[in-house]
């Protein structure tokens, strides 16, 4: 059993709606610092609804839900809110500010270097892949080693292999800050994330 002191948030008997049409029932729910949650499912069986929801964008229908030891949390969608016209270096300060997350220079700069994106800095994001602009999306994680709880919907989606390392080591490298993550993924995770904690909800919206 997890102490109320290790873990980052929990969840019992948690509803929720989706246009007044109810999309997920979740008994329970638990996730300690230190370690990651696998969020898995067909298309509409509620894990972006989920998601949301336990990152406050969403009221629960109902149910209990408790962010322990206030858990700072950040929530990364799977839209892309990457600006055409921005340059990459632009699009991530944005992102940051927007997050109220780290926007110091040498932060950012940081983040570029070790998202392998530093050298299209001043690359103007409309000329960048659908891969690429998912980088840059992600490279706001670095920035955000203080938010305990990461919820990402879909983060590996249009990862190329590059790409899927990278994130790979960031969500590793937050576990061994005792951070706790909880994403969505269509696809495998790779062989490293292997052991982390999966739940599966089915098309009914139930786990």
């Amino acid at each position: 059993m997890t102490s109320d002191r290790d873990c980052l948030i929990q969840a019992h008997s948690l509803s929720c709606d989706r246009g007044g049409r109810r999309v997920l029932t979740l008994p329970q729910l638990s996730l300690a610092r230190g370690a990651g949650l696998w969020l898995r499912g067909r298309n509409g069986s509620g894990k972006t609804t989920l998601l949301r929801t336990l990152a406050g964008l969403s009221a629960p229908a109902g149910g209990t839900l408790t962010r322990h030891d206030r858990a700072q949390w950040l929530y990364v969608g799977h839209t892309l809110a990457i600006k055409d016209e921005l340059s990459v270096a632009e699009n991530l300060e944005c992102l940051a500010e927007l997050g109220a997350l780290d926007t110091r220079p040498r932060g950012v700069q940081g983040a570029l270097v070790r998202w392998q994106l530093w050298e299209r800095r001043d690359q103007p994001a409309r000329r960048l892949s659908q891969g690429l602009r998912r980088r840059v999306s992600l490279a706001r994680l670095d920035l955000a080693a203080g938010r305990h709880l990461w919820l990402l919907d879909e983060p590996f989606d249009a990862l190329d292999d590059e790409g899927q390392a990278l994130l790979t080591v960031a969500l590793m490298r937050h576990q061994v800050r005792r951070g706790g993550w909880i994403l969505s993924s269509h696809q495998g995770l790779p062989g490293e994330l292997q052991g982390v904690q999966t739940l599966w909800l089915d098309a009914k919206g139930t786990a």
